[in-house]
């Protein structure tokens, strides 16, 4: 990773909302500097919408059931450059010949999100730990400026709220089942197929992280007497503000049924 605040490297986060097949996008991703891609981020099928390109890889999960998924590791896992990992636990399952990459833990190890972001993401009264998108957009102010985002709605674009809404829904199985909703649920023993649908996947709590997202929108990373000494303890903290490609995602969208009437493949 940089060892100092990348002022010139254009960067671009994509997450997995079924609003990112909204736009053909594609090429235009792809022409960034620095792709950072979350956790299970098919791209074969979709390149028109959020191209293919892979240069950082932030995952959740570490669990070998989870990661036994069929394509749960990015089809081009021989371009990634660097691993962004949840916690020191998180060991994701990995192909042989995947690459020897610098590794980065986001939240739980010492000087990372709990200690620099805390007091930010309080402010938002949201009341639990960051799901993977948000925590990947506040971990690339540590190292870049120029930051753009696309794909993050945070469940507040469709009723029900489910991983099946992710543009993804093209695998759904005859029942309406998605492979990835066990894995996903809101319980910690994975045993079970129902859909996660409270805590991060909650609208409450989605409507939160949409208010904070807005603030780095529209006025960056905040530096005011209360947050000034996380430049001190760190070497830069971006507070430019950041950019989006589809600035409907952070207003009212109606995506009920997200991917089925824009994509078929």
């Amino acid at each position: 990773m940089p060892k100092k605040l990348d002022t010139t490297s254009r960067v671009i986060i994509i997450g997995n909302s079924p609003s990112i097949l909204l736009h053909k996008y594609g090429k235009q991703i792809d022409s960034y500097d620095v792709v950072i891609r979350l956790n299970r981020c098919v791209t074969k099928g979709f390149e028109k919408y959020i191209g293919n390109k892979i240069d950082i890889w932030a995952t959740t999960h570490g669990s070998e059931r989870f990661h036994k998924m069929e394509k749960f590791i990015p089809e081009n896992y021989l371009d990634i450059k660097y691993l962004w990992k949840r916690t020191l636990k998180v060991k994701p399952k990995l192909p042989k010949d995947f690459p020897e990459v610098e590794e980065h833990i986001m939240y739980k190890a010492p000087s990372n999100f709990k200690k620099y972001f805390a007091a930010f993401f309080n402010d938002f009264e949201i009341e639990h730990e960051p799901d993977t998108g948000l925590l990947t957009i506040l971990t690339s102010l540590k190292f870049y400026s120029d930051i753009t985002i696309h794909g993050f709605t945070f469940y507040t674009e469709h009723e029900k709220h489910n991983v099946e809404g992710y543009y993804r829904e093209s695998e759904l199985d005859e029942e309406g089942k998605h492979p990835e909703d066990e894995y996903w649920s809101g319980k910690s023993n994975l045993e079970f197929s129902e859909p996660q649908t409270s805590a991060f996947a909650s609208e409450d709590n989605g409507r939160k992280k949409r208010k904070l997202l807005n603030e780095l929108v529209t006025k960056g990373f905040p530096e005011d007497e209360n947050k000034r000494f996380i430049r001190k303890n760190w070497d830069g903290i971006s507070t430019e503000p950041i950019k989006i490609l589809n600035e409907d995602e952070l207003g009212k969208m109606n995506l009920s049924h997200p991917v089925g009437s824009v994509i078929v493949i």
